[in-house]
């Protein structure tokens, strides 16, 4: 068994002392001292604390000299563990389905007004049947759910009051980069384009498109625990019909120049 050896490795490895670690993980230093001189070993516990701030299985841990393990062995092995960990809570089908009376599954929205609820209550039946629910041609052999946008944080390609139509995703990996998702999380309920990261460093990052407001809308940082459902965007339903920007008229102008310009010399 390497236990000792590889605790001593991986920690130095992370460039961590033993008292830096201690306070990351919060297991006093002696303790880590004597598990990494053998002088003692952890309980199931502290095992699960090492594995999962390491990002690295137990039985690697225990069975492996990881300090003859490439780089590249040692990535994949933390990119296994972490999809299995990070799947591991997450729900293949979204807790409360409803259907209609042919038994097809409805649309369930969930307006603003709604969204505090929604996060306390997307499991809860008797909540679920007070939200509209609807049907829409073409959205078929998948499950979806409207939320009403708040705020100007996805600007300007989707707006506040704006309707996102989501199809639940049933794996975290299958998040796609830089795709907009509806992500129900500890926090709240985000409309966000979302940058995947589980595999390398456990994290999904939450991004705005906002350029005008975004020193209010910081990138945020989301570990799979926290993550309660993902809905990929497939459809967006807008009642905004805002007049062009300037630049737009400008470049209207310019065009129409051009063309006179055009007929001018062709005569």
């Amino acid at each position: 068994m390497f236990l000792a050896t590889n605790l001593k490795y991986l920690r130095k490895k992370t460039g961590k002392t033993q008292d830096a670690l201690a306070s990351d993980i919060s297991i006093g230093r002696t303790t880590i001292a004597n598990y990494e001189a053998g002088i003692s070993e952890p309980n199931i516990e502290n095992l699960l604390t090492f594995s999962k701030y390491y990002g690295i299985s137990i039985d690697a841990i225990l069975s492996n000299n990881l300090e003859t393990v490439t780089d590249l062995e040692l990535q994949k092995n933390n990119s296994n563990y972490l999809s299995q960990q990070n799947q591991k809570a997450y729900p293949k089908i979204p807790q409360i389905l409803t259907i209609d009376s042919s038994g097809n599954d409805n649309i369930v929205y969930v307006p603003i007004k709604a969204r505090a609820g929604y996060l306390n209550g997307y499991g809860d039946s008797e909540f679920m049947e007070t939200l509209p629910t609807f049907r829409l041609p073409g959205l078929t052999n998948a499950t979806y759910r409207m939320f009403e946008v708040e705020g100007p944080s996805m600007a300007p390609n989707v707006l506040n009051g704006d309707r996102i139509i989501g199809e639940w995703v049933d794996e975290l990996d299958k998040i796609r980069d830089n795709r907009v998702y509806v992500i129900v999380h500890k926090g709240g309920v985000a409309v966000k384009r979302v940058i995947n990261r589980l595999k390398e460093r456990g994290k999904l990052y939450l991004k705005s498109d906002t350029i005008a407001h975004r020193h209010e809308f910081p990138t945020i940082e989301i570990d799979p625990e926290d993550i309660k459902e993902v809905w990929y965007g497939r459809m967006k339903i807008s009642s905004d019909f805002s007049e062009p920007s300037e630049v737009y008229h400008r470049l209207a102008d310019l065009e129409m120049d051009v063309m006179e310009m055009k007929k001018t010399i062709n005569k």
